[in-house]
């Protein structure tokens, strides 16, 4: 083989692995942002309105927005693509977080435009997380590594934000005020963009289905697609089931709780952020090591004992009240409990799910996922003012045990362990086209 032979059958391989890093980073990046914005928002609506349940509203008209947007844009994501739709919904996200300092500063800046803002802003950013998510298969098998590894890495790279994010937003929120590190999120969503924009280049059939192909598809039959799937399919079923009711409480128990906590018990907000990054912590150690080793854990044991065991370390250490340094080993104990079971519920849903419908039915899922939130974080408000604090995390602890151990009983979850091969990116099989597949059917089809 001469010397340019080599470089050419090297070269789709850096290609591969370049794309695999640039979708790695973005996520990164992103995640970052977001991670000193969780920080920052509830803060400056305690600071400014001194209510939880205010505070319980603006995270409500997020998840809100994340549940709409979902399902609604899936069709839209496979039409334009996984690649165009992250890169446009990272520039809308980057424009409208920058317009919420900035109005604040002009005096503009009302509660109710709050509200508006934040929900558009989770409009864009639910559909912008699963287009990228669903690049995850196809880069990784050009890059040579397995879905779990891949999904682990990402993961674990989202995760390390959650420990430098917050606490980084509470110290910039103590010395410049809350309203300022919106930008600083505003300039990482714009940095996402641009390294999928320049470094990711997925295949055709890793693109969803092609745009000029689906055109003349009505949209409420594209629309009807993912949630189909997800509903003959019990495994999945059962999943999103138990991710709707840990989403509820872990969204009313970051946003709500854990601020008014902070503020009530230690009266800081880099108490709060120090907290947010020792749950950030675990879930990073928890992550890496399901991309190590995930390929060999047993899938069921893990969602369980993750779920449980995470819950009870954390919810359990905030009902006792104890020392801050106390609290921030529970809390990252019980975030390393829980740390595998994101990458692990990617890995099952990218490998019994068709490359073509990948929009529809990851935006059907985050949907479903999210569709308990809104209305479980807007009663957390009124209930903390209510019951009190304590109370309220008590019951919050036992209603997500009673969920997560209850799954011991559903015959669905004994399928995580049946089938661990991974899809392969050339096959399709779309469901738009053929009916749904049938519950019990867990082979990968993409």
């Amino acid at each position: 083989m001469t010397a340019n032979e080599d470089v050419a059958a090297r070269s789709p391989i850096r290609a591969d692995r370049t794309g695999m890093f640039a979708l790695w980073g973005a996520n990164g990046i992103s995640a970052l942002g977001s991670a000193m914005t969780n920080v920052a928002v509830p803060w400056f609506i305690l600071q400014t309105t001194g209510s939880a349940a205010r505070t319980g509203l603006v995270a409500t008209a997020m998840t809100l927005g994340a549940v709409l947007s979902g399902v609604l844009s899936g069709p839209l994501i496979d039409r334009f693509g996984f690649k165009r739709s992250s890169v446009l919904t990272d520039v809308a996200s980057a424009v409208l977080i920058a317009g919420i300092p900035l109005l604040y500063a002009a005096g503009a800046l009302p509660f109710w435009l709050i509200l508006v803002l934040v929900f558009v802003i989770t409009c864009m950013q639910g559909p912008g997380d699963a287009a990228r998510y669903a690049l995850v298969p196809g880069l990784a098998h050009r890059a040579g590594t397995t879905i779990e590894r891949a999904n682990g890495v990402d993961r674990t790279i989202a995760k390390a934000t959650l420990l430098v994010g917050p606490i980084v937003g509470g110290v910039l929120i103590a010395a410049l005020g809350p309203e300022n590190v919106l930008y600083v999120d505003a300039v990482t969503f714009a940095a996402s963009a641009v390294l999928i924009a320049l470094f990711v280049h997925p295949r055709s059939h890793e693109e969803g289905a092609a745009a000029v192909a689906q055109i003349g598809r009505r949209y409420r039959a594209d629309l009807l697609v993912g949630l189909r799937f997800v509903f003959s399919n019990g495994l999945l079923l059962s999943i999103v089931t138990v991710v709707a009711v840990a989403n509820a409480l872990d969204g009313s128990l970051v946003t709500v709780v854990l601020p008014v906590y902070a503020r009530d018990i230690w009266g800081s907000p880099t108490a709060f952020g120090a907290l947010t990054s020792a749950i950030g912590a675990g879930a990073l150690i928890g992550a890496a090591v399901f991309g190590l080793i995930g390929h060999r854990m047993p899938r069921r044991l893990v969602f369980l004992v993750a779920g449980a065991g995470g819950a009870l370390l954390l919810y359990g250490g905030l009902a006792l009240t104890p020392p801050l340094g106390v609290m921030l080993l529970l809390a990252l104990l019980g975030a390393v409990v829980a740390g595998p079971i994101v990458p692990l519920i990617f890995t099952v849903v990218q490998t019994i799910t068709p490359a073509d419908v990948y929009g529809r039915v990851f935006g059907a899922l985050q949907s479903l996922s999210a569709s308990l939130a809104p209305i479980v974080i807007a009663i957390v408000g009124f209930v903390i003012e209510g019951a009190g604090l304590v109370p309220t995390i008590v019951t919050l602890g036992a209603i997500y045990l009673v969920v997560t151990l209850g799954m011991l009983f559903n015959p669905a979850l004994r399928r995580l362990d049946m089938d661990r091969a991974s899809p392969l990116p050339e096959q399709t099989g779309s469901p738009a086209t053929a009916p749904a597949p049938a519950p019990d059917r867990t082979e990968p089809v993409a």
